[in-house]
């Protein structure tokens, strides 16, 4: 596809392809994206350290003591802090 094509396409309409991929294929393309602009991202250590503190997470949520929220209240004060 060439790159004029693309600049026609509205980010919906990427999106919207986006979702006829596979799983795997989907994952693929958001380390592609997510590491586009942040080269080293992607690199063992990180993984790593990611998984240790996704673990700390977990136990810390299993003991009680993380205060949980429902997706839709994280993503409203995610929103009102974005407005400014």
């Amino acid at each position: 596809m060439k790159r004029a094509d693309l600049m026609r396409k509205t980010t919906k309409d990427v999106f919207d392809e986006a979702l006829t991929l596979s799983k795997a294929e989907r994952e693929q393309l958001m380390l592609l994206l997510a590491n586009h602009d942040n080269p080293g991202w992607d690199s063992p250590e990180i993984e790593q350290a990611w998984r240790e503190e996704c673990d700390r997470r977990v136990e810390a949520m299993d003991r009680g003591d993380m205060e949980l929220l429902p997706a839709d209240e994280v993503f409203r004060r995610a929103r009102a802090r974005l407005a400014g």
